[in-house]
C-alpha cells in the first residue's frame, strides 16, 4: 500500500503544483492540503510499520478512492477527470488484494501470482496514461498561453488603437490649428501683397508724371499757341468786314479764314493727343486693364521710353542719358494688351536708370550712361532687347531678380515688385523674359512675342 499512497500524495501535488495557477475555491485548497498531509503521514507509518496493516490498507485505498471521487466530482477539476483514470487499474489491483488477504486468505495464494502480473501490468497502463494526460495537459497549457498571449495581444493593440486614435486627434486638431494660422497668415500675406503691388503701381505712376507733364504740356503750348493765332486772325477779319464792302480784300480774309481752318485742325489734333495721354494716366493710376488688340509695338516703346526718361529727369537725382532707338520698322502691328506692356517698358527702363545711376556714383564722370532699345522681326515671334551698360548683375543673384519681393536696392527705395509683375505681364502675353548680363559692363533683358 505504500505504492498508493505515493500515488495519492503524487495526484494531489501534481494538482496542486500544475494547476496552481487556477483560482480553486478555499474548499478545493483545504481538501488538497489535508490530502496532502494525511497521504504523506500513511506513507511515514507504513515504513515504520507502526499500525496494523490492516488499518493502514483500508485507510490508504480510502484516501486514493477519496482522491479520485474528488477529481471525478469537482466541477473545478472537469479537465482532469482523465487523471482520474490513470492510478484507476493500480488501486483496483490493491483493492481486489486487500480483499482476497482479508476476507478469503484460502484463496489468496493461489491468485498472487495473478494479481502481481496485474499490478504489473496496471502500473504500465498508468504509466502510458499519465503521459498521454501530461500530453493533452501540455496542448491545453499551451493552447491556454496562446489564448493569454492572443488576449493580451489584442488588449495591447486595442490599446495602441486607442493611443493612436487620441495621437490622431491631437495631430488633427494641431493640423487644423495650423492650418488656420496658415490661412490668417496667407489671407494676410495676399492682402499686403495686394497693397504692395498696388503701391507698385503708385510708383510706376509716380516714375510716370513728371514725363506725362512734360508730354502734355507740349500739346498745350500748340493748342494755347494756334488758338491765340486763330484769335488774331479772326480779329483781323472782323477788321476787313466793318470796311466797306468795296474796299475788302476778298482774297485776304479767304486766307485768314483757310489759316484758321488749318488752327483748328491742328487744335483738334494736338487736343486728340492730350487726351490720349491723360487716359493713359488714368488706366495706370486705376489699375484698369485695356484690352488686346493690334499695337505698334515700336510707336509704344518709343513713346513710353521718352515718358519714363522726362519722369527720371524731372525727379531728385536725375542722370544724362543716352537712348538709343534700334528698331525694325518692317514688324507689323501685334496683338499687345497696350496699357500692360507699357509698364514693361516703364518698369525695365526705370531699373535701368537706377542701375546706370549706382554705376556713375561708383566710377569717375568717364562714364556714359546708354539706353538701347531693340526690336527684330523673328517670323513668327518678335524679339524686343533693353540693354544698359550699366553695373551689370551678379550670377549668384540673377535667377531671384524675377522672384516676387526680391529686390536689391537698399532701405525703402525698392520694393522687389517691378521685375516680378514685368514678368508676369510677358508671360500673360505668351512671351518669355531673359536676362543676360556681364559684371561691370551690362545688363540685357530680352523678351519674345508672339505675333498672334
Amino acid at each position: 500500500m505504500i505504492l498508493v499512497n505515493i500515488i495519492s500524495f503524487f495526484l494531489l501535488y501534481y494538482l496542486k503544483k500544475f494547476f496552481g495557477g487556477e483560482s480553486f475555491s478555499p474548499e478545493l485548497k483545504r481538501y488538497f492540503k489535508w490530502g496532502m498531509i494525511a497521504s504523506g503521514a500513511l506513507f511515514v507509518t507504513g515504513v515504520s510499520e507502526l499500525p496494523p496493516k490492516l488499518l493502514f490498507d483500508f485507510l490508504s485505498l480510502l484516501l486514493v478512492g477519496g482522491i479520485i471521487f474528488l477529481i471525478i466530482n469537482s466541477p473545478e477539476l472537469e479537465k482532469q477527470k482523465n487523471l482520474a483514470v490513470t492510478p484507476l487499474p493500480i488501486v483496483v489491483v490493491y483493492v481486489v488484494r486487500f480483499l482476497l488477504e482479508t476476507f478469503l486468505p484460502q484463496y489468496f495464494d493461489k491468485f498472487e501470482n495473478y494479481l502481481t502480473a496485474a499490478g504489473f501490468f496496471a502500473i504500465i497502463w498508468a504509466v502510458t496514461m499519465w503521459l498521454n494526460h501530461r500530453k493533452e495537459m501540455k496542448s491545453l497549457q499551451i493552447e491556454r498561453l496562446i489564448s493569454k498571449e492572443k488576449e493580451r495581444q489584442l488588449f495591447l493593440a486595442q490599446e495602441r488603437k486607442q493611443e493612436l486614435e487620441r495621437l490622431v486627434q491631437e495631430r488633427t486638431s494641431e493640423i487644423l490649428s495650423q492650418k488656420e494660422e496658415l490661412q490668417e497668415a496667407l489671407n494676410h500675406l495676399k492682402s499686403t501683397q495686394d497693397q504692395l503691388v498696388q503701391q507698385e503701381k503708385l510708383a510706376s505712376l509716380g516714375q510716370l508724371t513728371a514725363g506725362i507733364a512734360h508730354e502734355i504740356k507740349n500739346p498745350l503750348n500748340f493748342i494755347n499757341n494756334f488758338s491765340e493765332l486763330s484769335e488774331d486772325f479772326l480779329v483781323e477779319i472782323e477788321s476787313e468786314l466793318k470796311k466797306d464792302p468795296e474796299k475788302l480784300d476778298m482774297e485776304n480774309m479767304l486766307d485768314l479764314l483757310e489759316d484758321v481752318k488749318s488752327n483748328m485742325k491742328k487744335i483738334r489734333h494736338h487736343g486728340t493727343r492730350a487726351d490720349k495721354i491723360v487716359k493713359s494716366m488714368l488706366l495706370h493710376s486705376r489699375g484698369e486693364k485695356g484690352e488686346y488688340k493690334e499695337t505698334d509695338l515700336n510707336s509704344l516703346i518709343g513713346e513710353y521710353s521718352n515718358l519714363a526718361f522726362h519722369g527720371m529727369r524731372a525727379n531728385p537725382n536725375p542722370i544724362n542719358v543716352e537712348i538709343v532707338l534700334n528698331l525694325d520698322q518692317k514688324i507689323p502691328p501685334i496683338n499687345l494688351n497696350a496699357e500692360d506692356f507699357s509698364r514693361v517698358i516703364l518698369n525695365l527702363t526705370k531699373n535701368a536708370f537706377d542701375a546706370m545711376r549706382d554705376k556713375i556714383n561708383a566710377v569717375s564722370s568717364e562714364y556714359k550712361a546708354k539706353l538701347e532699345f531693340r526690336t527684330k522681326d523673328l517670323k513668327d515671334k518678335v524679339l524686343l532687347e533693353i540693354e544698359d551698360n550699366g553695373p551689370g548683375v551678379p550670377e549668384e543673384i540673377r535667377d531671384k531678380l524675377l522672384m516676387p519681393f526680391f529686390t536689391t536696392k537698399k532701405g525703402t527705395d525698392g520694393t522687389g515688385l517691378g521685375l516680378s509683375i514685368t514678368h508676369d505681364i510677358v508671360k500673360s502675353h505668351g512671351g518669355t523674359l531673359e536676362i543676360e548680363s556681364k559684371v561691370g559692363e551690362f545688363t540685357r533683358f530680352k523678351i519674345l512675342l508672339p505675333k498672334a
